[in-house]
């Protein structure tokens, strides 16, 4: 007679079951459907009955942005209790912290689990240093673990040095520890610890401010003949790549034969990834020359292979147009026109956002006076008026080879227009762009 079953408490809320006459002639099989209703997606071959599907279950995956409490933990440690084929296991995203008393509960609670884990995601769910150690036993104790995403947490360097405890146990291929607070003592002690030499993908990207000792320890692991890395994922959204990070980084894939991609968060205009294939890796200098386009800088130069070549012969150098620039960004970029030698277009067009006085001297003056022969310059579109054209004033009047100026889309008043004057009484420009 039953045709509808309304349950209010599973994992991710009030869920409605409605029974036809088709679906009741194989009641077990439509159970099995049913698991995916209590927010749990069992990936197995076969298995009519409950029992039989979580004894076979795969892959278990939770719901992502789950409401756990420590009721819902103990359900679900209960239910991998039952697993004897569980090899991937998702738990990514929970609204609140994971606490040491739900840990306990879903991983040590009904244990020792007897199934052979391959892959854990515990991502998202605010747990720090405190709460790994509440699952350290649990982790070290899946000889066959070989991917682990603890990232978008709040784990510490003492959080890393636990995580290197199970590097030392464990064989672990891919670890993700994005967004964490991690820095240069936390990923020493991952990067020296005894089975890092197995990893093939490690993401560390948005932990604490990286900076120089960071990336001489991740290019002294690049080095290293033993590394077994593919994939790197680093740097920072709060604040830009530098250019200098980016040669070392290079540098050390010169005599590395593994690294097949390195994404890179914080470049100029945003996040990159660099492919690296065998070719590529027979000419690694040449490489990077061509890699500076993904820093947002377009050079144009006849040759020269090492950076510091490429940027003292080039000719060009574009910037991407609507820019986010920040101070650290026009210091970066500064820096970048202070080696310059034989530069004579530069584009900067298109900044979202002010170019305010401060940045304008750390783009021009602050590392100057430049010794390359400008003729043509874009500072079109970028929200400055004539209080900005004032400090960059003395750097415009420099360049005697100026023959191009393009101010457009900016704004410049009647007061702006006489400084311009004052440029063109010094300086010979032919094309000049006021729109």
């Amino acid at each position: 007679t039953m045709s509808k079953m309304s349950i209010v408490g599973s994992l991710h809320g009030p869920i409605e079951i409605f029974i036809s006459n088709e679906q009741r002639k194989n009641m077990e099989k439509y159970m099995a459907d049913l698991m995916k209703s209590f927010g749990i997606t069992c990936c197995c071959e076969n298995g009519s009955k409950i029992d039989d599907i979580i004894n076979s279950a795969t892959k278990i995956k939770f719901p992502h942005a789950l409401h756990l409490n420590l009721d819902k933990c103990r359900e679900i440690g209960l239910v991998l209790s039952r697993c004897k084929m569980l090899q991937e296991l998702c738990l990514n995203g929970n609204r609140g912290c994971l606490g040491e008393e739900m840990l306990v509960a879903l991983f040590l609670a009904e244990g020792p689990y007897n199934f052979p884990l391959k892959s854990l995601d515990l991502g998202n769910n605010q747990f720090g240093t405190r709460e790994l150690t509440t699952i350290l036993p649990f982790l070290k104790s899946w000889e066959a673990l070989n991917s682990l995403s603890v990232e978008g947490n709040c784990i510490n360097n003492r959080g890393a040095q636990l995580l290197a405890e199970v590097l030392d146990t464990v064989r672990i291929r891919r670890l993700s520890l994005n967004r964490n607070q991690i820095s240069k003592e936390g990923l020493s002690c991952i990067l020296s610890s005894q089975n890092a030499r197995y990893l093939t993908s490690l993401m560390i990207s948005d932990n604490e401010d990286i900076g120089s000792a960071e990336i001489d320890e991740i290019a002294r692991f690049l080095s290293r003949a033993t590394t077994s890395l593919k994939l790197l994922e680093v740097g920072s959204h709060r604040q830009c790549f530098r250019i200098v990070w980016f040669e070392k980084l290079c540098q050390s894939l010169q005599n590395n034969t593994t690294m097949s991609k390195m994404s890179i968060v914080g470049s100029l205009h945003g996040p990159i990834e660099i492919f690296i294939s065998n070719e590529q890796r027979k000419n690694m200098e040449k490489y990077m020359a061509d890699l500076m386009k993904s820093f947002g800088i377009t050079c144009c130069c006849e040759n020269g292979s090492k950076i510091d070549d490429i940027i003292n012969s080039a000719t060009k150098i574009k910037f991407p147009h609507a820019l986010h620039l920040n101070l650290d960004k026009c210091r970066e970029i500064g820096l970048v026109l202070s080696r310059c030698k034989m530069l004579q277009e530069l584009c900067l067009n298109g900044n979202r956002g002010c170019l305010g006085e401060e940045m304008l001297v750390a783009l021009f003056l602050a590392e100057g006076p430049y010794n390359f022969p400008l003729k043509s310059l874009d500072l079109g579109n970028n929200q400055f008026g004539t209080r900005e054209l004032t400090t960059i004033l003395p750097f415009l009047k420099s360049w005697e080879a100026l023959n191009s100026l393009s101010v457009e889309g900016n704004c410049i008043n009647n007061r702006g227009a006489q400084l311009l004057a004052e440029v063109l009484d010094t300086v010979r420009i032919r094309r000049l762009s006021l729109n």
